[in-house]
């Protein structure tokens, strides 16, 4: 109990270094494990399946009919099934309307091969096309405390029957916002034998090669085109499939390397102030030398501190991440639970064990060597080495951080400002759920154009952020190049303001053939000597019949691409369509002026708005995440740097006491006093920033790679953020020695 109190007294007595310990280990631990909770998350998806390390994708817009072969043909395929593309929805059930939900189109071996836990109902109900299996979520929404298996929901304005019920699809579940299964039964063959958005998941035999069964698959894809070049399918595994796509890979790995780094500057910065605050401790180890203490005993004194102040460090981390609950799980777009279970935190306990024997192992190992002789004279040189090394790593950090956040600020900047070739201002749309007896796009489309209020609309079957890609076929049926498409009236390109080229501009035939090109497809055909008439995309055989303006597609991941224009088919019960508008007076008045006679016009109860450029900005969400993290965390190190650089001066400052009085009596000024101070601060991080530099150079070029449009890595950028840490640092050193540099001579020389 002495021992305790003992302990307590010594905290409370240094109550600055006591307090920037705990506030430098917090952080870390803080950050560490919601960056360590991420990582993990991400890497984990779809991993809770029962064989998850045998279940593979086969590509996408993969025909039902060859999916078939592939199951009767290749003994080492075990079980299939399909999946189509994510469906948006409208669910009602009496007084009850679900709008914005996501379906898919699914097959009997779904719940075989997928490990989804099914509530109620048999699964061989996704053999009648009138069947369908709601989540959960979705059941307690529309049915309460009602029995849905057997009710009657209007999906689509298609009746239906709940045929089962499944538990709610995790949160690391690539199936995760669907909340509808419904069953492929009701597919024609016609649709089985073309390319829809449909997605084949095989299982195969525990001692199967996935390169053999990969090629048999290919195989049977060859025996069934007449392309000299057929498309190369491929198996992707199934717990690779979230990270595959986009930056999924890059973000995991910036996370969890911020993460890293913040912990170990955290842990750093408490060495280094531990070190620093030895001119405080060095008459106390002097006394418990003097008085027989031998080295061990020393050691555990200074441990005990450690493990003390690690202690009230990971209270206040729990009581943080408890508070901060809501705003991270909004950040992190997930709840802890998805994030934290027994072997996360199993790993965490471990973790902050090494962390506390790190921390507070290397200082008490310092103290304890210190020979009693020596503890007032050669220590000094004995620390400062320890000291240097720890401001350097932490220099370099910060400028690693700080040059990091600059570019990923800059480049989101871009992204949001980047010229899509096309007028998105006062750029609204609406989707028309599929399955509605609608009149005819163009009578619909008319109808909102006589609105006073509304200069321009068309139909599209998707927005260009969105455009699926086909294979471009000559005439001999050989692949000549990949090309994005769109089915549009005759009004999206007046309604986005995109001029012709040449040729005839005025309509679009729906019966023969001729489509709209950009120019990037004319200069394709161009230049490939094989683009012989006539060409075929997918199922349809095409002539270009005009050339319009080259215009942003798809995401700014990807260059400009190809693109065409086909005549826009009308509603039926697969699709689902989008009506683009312009309106600069979209005022809340004629929001409901506008919702009323679309109701009218489409007999659809309910419609929803959104304004196309924050649709865009959406789509870049991943990406302003990534800043939002990336800029937390460089304050929060930078706020740790600050408190051990704190120390650090302070240390200098009492360490050189005697010396600037000295100087000061001898008719020193205050400037060369501080030059004194801060010489060799500026050379340590002068060594220090180029090398941050360098590492920002290098983390930064690899995200950037990931996009077609992307910032130039200027100097001008590399160096703001040398030239703001080495601000920073200056500021710094020069706020907390000026009460060094004040200090009367004969005060000073007085307390020596």
């Amino acid at each position: 109990m002495k021992r305790i109190l003992y302990l307590f007294r010594g905290l409370l007595h240094s109550k600055g270094n006591t307090l920037t310990k705990i506030v430098s280990l917090t952080i870390g631990l803080s950050v560490g494990i919601l960056a360590f909770g991420y990582c993990v998350f991400e890497t984990d998806y779809d991993n809770f399946h029962k064989d998850a390390d045998r279940i593979y994708r086969v590509d996408y817009h993969l025909p039902l009919t060859l999916l078939e072969e592939i199951s009767r043909e290749i003994p080492e395929v075990e079980l299939t099934t399909a999946l189509s593309s994510r469906i948006p929805a409208t669910y009602h059930y009496k007084e009850h309307e679900i709008y914005g939900g996501e379906i898919r189109l699914a097959d009997t071996s779904f719940f075989r091969l997928f490990s989804f836990r099914l509530l109620s109902g048999d699964p061989q109900a996704l053999r009648h096309p009138d069947k369908l299996f709601i989540s959960e979520k979705l059941a307690h929404i529309l049915f309460g405390q009602e029995d849905p298996v057997g009710k009657e929901i209007i999906y689509n304005h298609q009746p239906l029957v709940v045929g089962g019920v499944y538990e709610n699809f995790p949160r690391n579940s690539f199936l995760m916002y669907t909340n509808a299964l419904h069953s492929l039964a009701g597919v024609s063959e016609e649709q089985k034998s073309a390319r829809e958005d449909y997605s084949g998941y095989i299982r195969i035999s525990p001692n199967a090669n996935p390169q053999e069964v990969k090629q048999k698959i290919q195989a049977i894809i060859d025996r069934h085109t007449t392309s000299e070049q057929p498309e190369q399918y491929a198996l992707h595994p199934l717990k690779e499939l979230h990270l595959k796509y986009g930056w999924g890979y890059t973000s995991v790995y910036l996370v969890g390397f911020m993460g890293l780094a913040i912990v170990i500057i955290s842990a750093l910065n408490y060495i280094l102030i531990s070190i620093s605050s030895l001119i405080q401790k060095n008459k106390e180890i002097a006394i418990h030398k003097i008085n027989g203490a031998n080295s061990a005993h020393i050691f555990r004194i200074f441990f005990q501190e450690t493990v003390v102040l690690a202690l009230l460090a990971g209270a206040l981390t729990y009581g943080i991440l408890a508070g901060c609950q809501p705003f991270l799980e909004e950040l992190l777009y997930s709840s802890y639970a998805d994030f934290f279970n027994l072997r996360v935190w199993t790993t965490i306990g471990l973790f902050f064990l090494g962390m506390v024997f790190f921390t507070g192992g290397i200082p008490a190992r310092i103290f304890a060597s210190i020979p009693v002789l020596q503890i007032f004279r050669q220590v000094s040189l004995h620390r400062r080495a320890w000291k240097y090394i720890l401001l350097w790593i932490q220099f370099f950090s910060t400028c690693l951080l700080l040059t990091l956040l600059l570019i990923f600020s800059k480049q989101y900047n871009y992204l949001m400002n980047k010229n899509l070739g096309y007028e998105t201002r006062d750029l609204y749309y609406t989707q028309i759920a599929c399955g509605y007896p609608y009149p005819s796009l163009t009578s619909v489309r008319d109808e909102i154009k006589r609105l006073p209020f509304i200069t321009d609309a068309a139909f599209v079957h998707t927005l260009p952020l969105w455009t699926p890609r086909t294979t471009v076929c000559n005439s001999e049926q050989q692949a000549i190049f990949e090309s994005s498409y769109l089915y549009a009236d005759d009004g999206l390109l007046r309604l986005l303001e995109i001029p012709f080229v040449e040729g005839d501009t005025t309509h679009l035939p729906a019966a023969s053939g001729e489509v709209w090109v950009n120019e990037k497809f004319r200069d394709r055909l161009a230049a490939n000597p094989q683009a012989t008439s006539p060409l075929s995309l997918g199922a349809h055989t095409v002539t270009p019949r005009g050339v319009f303006w080259d215009f942003q597609v798809a995401s700014l991941y990807v260059a400009q691409q190809p693109l065409v224009i086909f005549p826009l088919e009308e509603p039926d019960t697969c699709h689902n369509y989008y009506l683009l508008f312009k309106s600069s007076q979209m005022t809340a008045e004629n929001m409901t002026v506008w919702k009323e006679k679309m109701q009218e016009v489409c007999k659809q109860s309910n419609f929803h708005l959104w304004y196309y450029p924050y649709t865009h900005q959406n789509a870049y969400e991943a990406e302003k995440d990534m800043c939002t993290t990336v800029e937390i965390i460089t304050y929060l190190a930078l706020v740790i740097v600050l408190l051990g650089l704190f120390g650090f001066t302070g240390d200098e400052v009492a360490r050189r006491t005697k010396e600037i009085a000295v100087r000061k009596v001898n008719g020193a000024s205050v400037l060369s006093i501080t030059l004194l101070l801060l010489r060799n601060i500026c050379l340590l991080a002068l060594c220090a920033l180029p090398f941050g530099l360098a590492g920002a150079y290098y983390m930064g070029s690899y995200w950037l790679d990931e996009f077609a449009w992307r910032i130039p890595l200027s100097v001008w950028l590399l160096t703001g953020g040398a030239a703001i840490t080495f601000g920073v640092i200056v500021g710094t050193v020069l706020l907390k020695s000026r009460q060094g540099i004040k200090t009367q001579p004969a005060e000073a020389l007085k307390n020596e």
